[in-house]
This record gives structure tokens, C-alpha cells and sequence, in this order.
């Protein structure tokens, strides 16, 4: 994770949990979805890397209820002084590469790891899968969670085009899962989304998505007030949230 984006985390982290907690619904039936995918058990040691304020895990804690706790990995310390104190919920201040390269160590083999949303700011994306699929155990796997790079967020158009140059092809992906030894499959999950539209003008002013700290405190004004033009007749956003769910495991033998 580069400099620029762990200091973008680090100025959301106290409005973070108001900006994507707009739906609790949403959070259960996502939450739901990695757990199904995974088929998480309470006996896995499971690790949720780039985690934020943990507003997921927790909800990954509370249908699993894991005899260990889940590993809540950030390198972006501000994000993880918001996770709750829990028995379930165990803190690492590390990124997917630290992890990955053992510049911090996972405190055992790992069952699950689970990276959601948080893969296209590796860098070195290859050589992380490889790194982190080897802290799994022999019947381990792996979850990326990632949008594709059309989405249907109703942003303005330059941070659309922002986001399709940044973000990785899941296929892309989906390919390294099986260069690093992993047997691979990728399936895709819709969830449809709706919101107030004065409620997402203030998400969109915090830069709730990382791509928005990509432009100028001028430039976001700019695609703010396009974005009230186009959706001037609707008070309330509807739209559909595609994720592709890339799923890695070992192979038997």
C-alpha cells in the first residue's frame, strides 16, 4: 500500500464506519457471502488482511463464532484503533505485503484469508498471493473480493475513468491464483444498493472511496457539482454493486 493511500486511510478512519454503514442489511448478506464461499468454520484460523475498521469481521465473528480469534490485518493504524475490543477479533498493524514476506508473521498457519476490496492497492500482486498462500495450512484457502473496473457506483465521470485505470482485471487475478499453485475459481456476486443522494454527496465530499484521493480538493468540487446535475430528479440512489468473488485453495496431495 503506498504512502498516499495509507495517509487517505488515515483522514477517513473516524467517519469511516458512518460512510459504508448505511446499510446494515448489506453487511450481514455480504459478510454471508464470503463466509458461504470460504465455507468457514468455527475451528479455521482465519485472517481478514486489510480488514479497516473491521466492520465486516465483526460481522464474520459473529456467524462463525471462531474458537480463535480472526485476524484483523491494516497497516493503517488509525483504522484499526476502531475495531472493538473482542475476544474474537485480534489486531495486526501490517499490510498484505508485510504478511506476506514474514516482515511480520501470522501467529500460526491460516485456515482462510480473506481479502476484501483491499488487493488492487498491492503492488507487487504476484509475489503476495504467492507469499500468503504459503501461510496456509493444508486444507487452506483464500478469498479476493474485488469490483470488476465497470462499476456501477454513481460517480462522476472522471473518477469512473480513475477507477477503471487503477483497478485490476478479476481475470488478471484469477490467473495469479493459479500461477502461485492454488486451484482457482471465480464466480460473481450482485448486491443491489440504495441510498440518499444528500447522504452520498457527503461520502463522496469525504473521499469515501480510495480513488477519490486521487483528485484535488478543487477537482472532487468539480465532480461533485456534476454529480448533483445528473441526479437531480433522484433523492434516493438505486444501483447494483458486482463483485467478483476469486477463490483459491490448496491442492490436495
Amino acid at each position: 500500500m503506498s504512502d498516499q493511500t495509507v495517509e487517505h486511510y488515515e483522514r477517513i478512519a473516524a467517519d469511516y464506519d458512518e460512510h459504508w454503514s448505511y446499510d446494515p442489511d448489506h453487511i450481514r448478506r455480504f459478510s454471508q457471502a464470503i463466509v458461504d464461499s470460504l465455507r468457514l468454520t468455527a475451528t479455521d484460523a482465519i485472517a481478514d488482511v486489510g480488514c479497516g475498521t473491521g466492520l465486516y469481521t465483526r460481522r464474520l465473528a459473529a456467524e462463525v463464532e471462531p474458537e480463535r480469534p480472526i485476524l484483523c490485518v491494516d497497516p493503517v493504524p488509525a483504522m484499526l484503533d476502531r475495531l472493538p475490543r473482542s475476544r474474537s477479533l485480534q489486531p495486526l498493524v501490517a499490510s498484505a505485503e508485510d504478511l506476506a514476506t514474514g516482515r511480520v508473521a501470522a501467529p500460526d498457519r491460516l485456515d482462510a484469508i480473506v481479502l476484501k476490496e483491499s488487493f488492487h492497492h498491492v503492488a507487487d500482486r504476484r509475489a503476495t498471493l504467492e507469499g500468503l498462500a504459503g501461510l496456509l495450512s493444508r486444507h487452506g484457502r483464500i478469498l479476493v473480493v474485488m469490483l470488476p473496473r465497470t462499476i456501477g457506483h454513481p460517480l462522476f465521470r472522471e473518477a469512473h475513468e480513475r477507477f477503471e485505470e487503477l483497478q485490476p482485471e478479476p481475470a488478471e487475478v484469477v490467473d495469479m491464483v493459479s500461477a502461485v499453485g492454488l486451484r482457482a475459481v471465480v464466480s460473481y456476486r450482485t448486491f443491489h444498493t440504495t441510498i440518499d443522494r444528500e447522504r452520498y454527496v457527503r461520502m463522496l465530499e469525504s473521499r469515501y472511496m480510495s480513488v477519490l484521493g486521487e483528485f484535488s480538493d478543487e477537482e472532487l468540487r468539480a465532480g461533485i457539482d456534476q454529480f448533483r446535475h445528473a441526479y437531480r430528479n433522484d433523492p434516493v440512489l438505486r444501483f447494483d454493486d458486482h463483485f467478483a468473488f476469486i477463490k483459491g485453495w490448496v491442492r490436495p496431495g
